[in-house]
C-alpha cells in the first residue's frame, strides 16, 4: 500500500498547526500531516478539539489518562 506523501510547501495555517502539534507531542502527529492536504479540514477539526479542551467537562488529568488508555487499546504512540 502506498503511503500518503508529505505536503511539500505547507502554507501559514498548516505551519501553525504543525508548530502546535510539535509543542504538544514533541513531533508533528501523523493525523496532522494527513490533514495538511486539506487546510480547511485542519482548521475545522482544530476548532472542534480546542472547544472540547476549553469547554469540556472532563478534568485535564482524567482526559490525559483517557488518551493514554485509548492509545494503548489501539496500539498508537499517543
Amino acid at each position: 500500500m502506498a503511503g500518503i506523501s508529505e505536503v511539500e510547501r505547507p502554507g501559514l495555517v498548516v505551519r501553525m498547526f504543525y508548530r502546535i502539534g510539535k509543542a504538544m507531542f514533541g513531533k508533528v502527529p501523523t493525523t496532522e500531516r494527513i490533514m495538511a492536504h486539506s487546510p480547511r479540514l485542519m482548521v475545522g477539526l482544530g476548532g472542534l478539539y480546542a472547544t472540547m479542551e476549553w469547554f469540556g467537562r472532563i478534568e485535564p488529568t482524567l482526559r490525559a489518562l483517557l488518551n493514554v488508555q485509548v492509545a494503548t487499546l489501539y496500539g498508537s504512540g499517543f
